[in-house]
């Protein structure tokens, strides 16, 4: 697993303010912001604005002007696994080729937790957890 650093922590603090701007909107899911950085550079963010639509990976993805592939997403929970409203994010995060993940908490909804990393684990994946987990957890 690849080494914490002093960005990976102000990368994981923009997506956890990120995040907050979903506060009141996607309720009964969770609030998640996402950062991609690339070359050091941060390409795309975005953040889950409401119940139903796409989740704060795939604004991100969206929001990317140039490939993502190679990059590094950084997420304040870890990417879904799963067909609800929305199609998995962990496949579409696997499609774009983001070589690294950075997220802070596993999914606490017991049909997630744990698969979505694992996935990107099994796609070679380099993955960290555990980055503001507290803050994280109490976010949602």
């Amino acid at each position: 697993m690849p080494t914490t650093r002093a960005s990976d922590l102000r990368y994981i603090d923009e997506t956890l303010r990120l995040a907050r701007r979903g506060r009141g909107q996607t309720h009964p899911n969770p609030m998640v912001g996402a950062v991609i950085v690339k070359c050091g550079r941060v390409v795309a963010r975005g953040y889950h604005q409401r119940i139903g639509g796409p989740h704060a990976e795939i604004e991100a993805l969206n929001a990317a002007r140039t490939s993502v592939a190679g990059a590094t997403l950084y997420v304040n929970l870890e990417p879904c696994s799963h067909h609800g409203r929305t199609p998995p994010c962990v496949d579409a995060v696997i499609r774009a080729g983001i070589k690294r993940v950075v997220c802070s908490t596993l999914d606490p909804n017991p049909i997630v937790h744990g698969r979505g990393i694992a996935k990107l684990v099994a796609a070679g994946i380099d993955v960290t957890v555990g980055l503001r987990a507290r803050e994280a957890r109490a976010l949602n």
